[in-house]
């Protein structure tokens, strides 16, 4: 049960993270500022995320790391830039 419980939850946080940039994306688009830094976010996070997919299709723990450490921060540094310019 906490196997099932925890593969659940890390399906939501996969989701949220697929979720998360194109969010990002449509924002900037509807407000029509910094599009070309929510569009280096969506392609670094993705880049981040194919990283940890392979990671876990080849059982490779540290390509797993590398993976979402590369999303989380370039999630993340697209963030405090957003704030910094705005």
């Amino acid at each position: 049960m906490a196997s099932r419980t925890a593969n659940q939850f890390v399906t939501v946080l996969l989701g949220m993270a697929v979720v998360a940039p194109w969010l990002l994306l449509v924002i900037s688009i509807t407000s029509g500022k910094l599009l070309w830094l929510t569009v280096l976010d969506l392609i670094g996070t993705h880049v981040g995320l194919l990283v940890m997919l392979r990671g876990y299709r080849d059982g490779n723990r540290a390509l797993k790391r590398r993976g979402a450490g590369t999303h989380a921060m370039t999630l993340s540094l697209c963030l405090v830039v957003l704030a910094i310019l705005q």
